[in-house]
């Protein structure tokens, strides 16, 4: 553009009066405005396709570096220095040649050097004459909120690489299920419940978390629904969830039985934390250790310890039954004693007074011979069953019949009359039950 026809367009700005503004506003009413605003003004004039500047603000300056005078009549794009290849610039230039509206975050050098960022936008307008174009530039510095973004963009890098290692090396299972749409947290729990096997999609897993289910990799588990490897009509699941929902999808060390693509069934131990946008959940992270194996060991270890527990009580019980026997083979070896006892004093011990009141009378040392036999027989036990039904001497007759000596024999043996003898029998057969019997008294007793 010549020197003096842009010296004219300089001077026509600055001249626009009230009478040519629609609205009566001149540029004398803006200035004050403008160069107290703490955004960067900057207005060109443009011939053809040079544009130079006619005006900045103090905005300008003190986000540029640049004084006023040394910028006012140059074309603005010396901001870029040798950046003009930018992709952002090359759009902006475009719609300045447009003559239209339009935003952009440029980068460019301040007068130091520096690097900068700013969002540029640009609004084309017409002076009263309807000849020449100007445009307005609004210039904001967002050097400190890009870095910024930048910065939080490295962290996020770094923790994502950090957290994909983690993915990748860790033993736990660790899953991202995600709900599409978003499962409203105001909704009745019965809804969200149903909502998170409708809606439940692994959309991130490591490989520990795929071979959980009995595949390899982490992107074999990611796109499968949840109701592929967990059953909603078991009840041990609706638990779960249910509790799942009731705690506002956080959950620490909940169980969850689940099947492998196989079948197989899958007992993991699971930690929840969930991600929630407006009032709905997005998506839960969850981070898993299988306890299969434990959990069937440990119900192994506690049948096992029910059974012991069983045969303990069992074997108590027989140590009871056995101490039980053992004090009552005390008694009846005691008894045993006393019946023993009780016989040799009524039934040896008188027939041996008669071998010594009968001196000469060795006949009845055989006698006493058989009365110590029956003593360890089962006569000896017997007889003193019968001992408290019979008097002394019906027992002393009754071994004498047992042993097959006749009335007169055992009236000779005993010092007393046949007829006496013959009482002590009917006595005994009587207190024995035999009165009426046809039973020989002598076959009877041998038959104990």
């Amino acid at each position: 553009m010549p020197e003096n026809r842009y010296d004219n367009r300089v001077e026509r700005f600055h001249s626009l009066s009230a009478e040519n503004q629609p609205n009566g506003i001149t540029f004398e009413l803006l200035q004050p405005m403008l160069m107290l605003s703490p955004l960067g003004y900057v207005i060109t004039a443009m011939n053809g396709k040079d544009t130079r500047i006619v005006f900045v603000n103090r905005s300008f300056e003190e986000i540029t570096g640049y004084e006023t005078n040394e910028v006012i009549g140059h074309n603005w794009q010396f901001l870029f220095r040798d950046d003009h290849h930018q992709a952002p610039l090359r759009r902006f230039l475009e719609a300045v040649e447009q003559k239209r509206q339009y935003t952009e975050v440029v980068h460019n050098c301040r007068k130091d050097g520096s690097l900068s960022y700013t969002e540029l936008t640009v609004y084309p307008i017409l002076d009263s004459y309807g000849e020449n174009i100007y445009f307005i530039w609004i210039l904001r510095d967002v050097t400190f909120s890009i870095e910024a973004e930048k910065k939080l963009t490295r962290k996020l890098a770094e923790k994502d690489k950090r957290f994909s290692a983690y993915m990748k090396h860790s033993n736990e299972a660790l899953w991202c299920l995600a709900f599409d749409p978003p499962i409203p947290q105001d909704d009745p729990q019965a809804d969200q419940l149903r909502a998170v096997f409708d809606r439940g999609v692994f959309t991130e897993a490591n490989d520990a978390a795929a071979r959980a289910y009995g595949l390899e990799k982490g992107i074999d588990l990611q796109g499968r629904p949840l109701k592929y490897h967990m059953d909603i009509s078991a009840s041990d699941n609706l638990k779960v969830i249910s509790s799942l929902v009731h705690n506002r999808f956080l959950m620490e060390n909940v169980m969850t039985h689940e099947k492998e693509v196989d079948g197989s069934d899958v007992i993991a131990m699971n930690n929840i934390t969930p991600g929630i946008t407006n009032g709905a959940v997005t998506h839960v992270w969850g981070a898993s250790l299988v306890i299969t194996e434990l959990s069937i060991a440990q119900k192994d270890l506690q049948q096992s310890k029910n059974e012991l527990a069983a045969k303990s009580k069992a074997l108590e019980e027989k140590n009871i039954a056995l101490k039980e026997l053992v004090a009552h083979i005390g008694l009846e070896q005691k008894d045993f004693k006393d019946r023993l006892m009780t016989n040799i004093k009524e039934i040896a011990l008188p027939s041996l007074e008669r071998i010594k009141l009968n001196k000469g009378e060795e006949a009845y040392i055989d006698l006493h011979r058989r009365d110590l036999e029956n003593l360890a027989s089962s006569f000896g036990l017997k007889v003193n069953d019968i001992r408290i039904k019979l008097t002394p001497r019906e027992m002393e007759v009754c071994n004498l019949v047992r042993n097959g000596l006749a009335n007169k024999e055992i009236a000779e043996i005993l010092k007393i009359a046949v007829h006496t003898v013959e009482k002590h029998r009917r006595m005994a057969r009587k207190k024995l039950g035999l009165n009426r019997k046809n039973v020989n008294l002598h076959s009877y007793l041998n038959s104990l």
